[in-house]
């Protein structure tokens, strides 16, 4: 059996964050922050998948990096925005957490290689 890529596990484990930081952030009395946080981890999950899809096209790499990233952080404050601006910068949070996760999960991959 195929193991999943490092873009679908980053994918599944943002997911599973992304409902864990709402119902947290619910228990805790805060629903909208936990679902800015949420939306944050949702969208920056996507940056594996544009990723790929930017390889593909075979674009130059460093401006696609640039747009997507852009394009991500764009979409992480507008979700934060609609929650409320005090708790937009969670929506940012949420979008660098799951670069993170992503690189960990990569790095994770290589070294068991």
């Amino acid at each position: 059996m195929r193991s999943p890529s490092p873009v679908q596990t980053t994918a599944i484990a943002c997911a599973a964050m992304a409902i864990a930081a709402f119902a947290a952030g619910s228990s805790a009395g805060h629903p909208r922050a936990g679902l800015a946080l949420a939306a944050g981890l949702l969208i920056g999950s996507a940056n594996g998948f544009l990723t790929l899809r930017a390889l593909a096209l075979g674009t130059a790499f460093q401006m696609t990096s640039i747009l997507r990233l852009a394009l991500l952080s764009l979409a992480g404050l507008g979700a934060g925005a609609m929650l409320g601006l005090d708790v937009a910068w969670l929506s940012l949070l949420g979008v660098a957490a799951a670069q993170l996760v992503l690189a960990v999960v990569a790095a994770s991959l290589l070294l068991r290689r």
